[in-house]
């Protein structure tokens, strides 16, 4: 039997941001390894506005990679006779196939890495009406309220002007110091211009995180913006595979693909501990400077000059975690690092980390991650 030519597709994205231009890449990835997918020359992100369906016949393209942002695109799209994978969560599109991320995780994620910086306050700053802000408010807000607090929440509604004196109100309005995790990064680097209007410092009084670790925006200010990494290549390779699903039949109806998301990139916006506890913020440095060489709570409790026990109560009366736990999470950090940025084997990274052995690492890897340390490296790095 002869094998099938290739299925023509297209890609319509947004080439101006990072995220749509690694989600394009990811899906050209899965036709280039595979063969399955041909993907046509030409790119169709400047016609959107003109009769798609019209362009899609004239080519014959079979199926589309596309953010189907809004109902207009959406009604578009539905009308066409052929399979649509849309990589967008603006708007909830129950008829259509979804290869996204995970935005509950975002969420946590946020969630977590103020806390690792030692916050007790917290604001979100959302947007209105769009699922993705709703579904990363429901995972900051479930993770804080875990650990016992409750952050402060506000949505950007109405004009330009009108948004920014809403969220300077707003922040003006917090206690401070205070983490804020924004849902986007160019919404977080808005906060970051509000809070120097405000005469107040980033981070040190406000430490501010983002989501979406675009290159751009993440170096555009002064103080460089701290994101969660969303993955935005696996996002590409899977709506490339589902598309692929739906044109040769083995799939049929909607199916909706959420990749994970498992780190935050620090940079200095959120560069440091709040904390006015002084025996916690020694602590906290000692293991984010040893935690590799893994340390005894007692060695933590000795950089910290307080008693095991009196440590102990601190960190889960500040953090909502043991003193062990978080020696544990900075090393999986630190793992993941090495694992996207190098080409080191997995046991060289098991021994910098600290651990005993490759299979204790991975053991421990996978139960934070949800993967082992390979395949992290291999959909999210090097």
């Amino acid at each position: 039997m002869s094998k099938r030519p290739p299925f023509l597709v297209q890609i319509a994205v947004d080439l101006h941001h990072d995220y749509f231009r690694e989600v394009a890449l990811g899906a050209r990835h899965y036709g280039y390894e595979t063969g399955r997918l041909k993907f046509a020359d030409r790119w169709l992100e400047h016609e959107l506005a003109e009769d798609l369906g019209c362009l899609v016949v004239k080519r014959g393209i079979q199926g589309l990679i596309m953010p189907v942002h809004t109902m207009e695109i959406y009604r578009r799209v539905t009308r066409m006779a052929l399979p649509v994978v849309n990589v967008s969560t603006r708007l909830a599109l129950p008829r259509l196939s979804l290869a996204t991320r995970d935005d509950m995780a975002v969420g946590r994620l946020a969630a977590e890495h103020l806390m690792a910086c030692g916050c007790r306050e917290f604001g979100f700053w959302g947007l209105k009406n769009r699922p993705f802000s709703e579904e990363r408010l429901a995972g900051f807000l479930g993770k804080l309220k875990e650990a016992g607090f409750e952050p402060s929440v506000a949505r950007a509604s109405g004009s330009g002007e009108q948004k920014i004196r809403k969220l300077r109100n707003w922040l003006a309005r917090l206690p401070r110091p205070v983490g804020v995790f924004a849902v986007d990064d160019l919404n977080a680097l808005t906060v970051i211009r509000v809070v120097h209007e405000l005469g107040h410092r980033v981070p040190e009084d406000f430490a501010v995180l983002g989501a979406g670790n675009e290159s751009y925006w993440g170096n555009f200010e002064r103080i460089p913006l701290s994101s969660v990494r969303l993955p935005a290549h696996d996002v590409g390779y899977q709506a490339a595979a589902l598309l692929d699903d739906m044109l040769s039949g083995t799939m049929r109806g909607v199916e909706v693909r959420r990749l994970p998301v498992t780190e935050v990139i620090g940079r200095q916006s959120t560069d440091i501990l709040f904390t006015e506890d002084e025996a916690l913020r020694r602590a906290l440095i000692f293991i984010r400077e040893h935690a590799q060489e893994n340390p005894y709570v007692s060695d933590v409790a000795r950089a910290a000059k307080v008693s095991q026990q009196v440590l102990k109560r601190r960190f889960r009366s500040a953090l909502g975690r043991s003193v062990m736990e978080e020696i544990l999470r900075v090393r999986i950090d630190l793992a993941k690092n090495l694992a996207v940025r190098t080409r080191l084997p997995i046991g060289e990274i098991a021994e910098r980390c600290g651990f005993p052995n490759a299979q204790s690492f991975s053991l421990r890897f996978k139960q934070s991650t949800g993967k082992s340390p390979a395949n992290y490296r291999k959909e999210l790095g090097a």
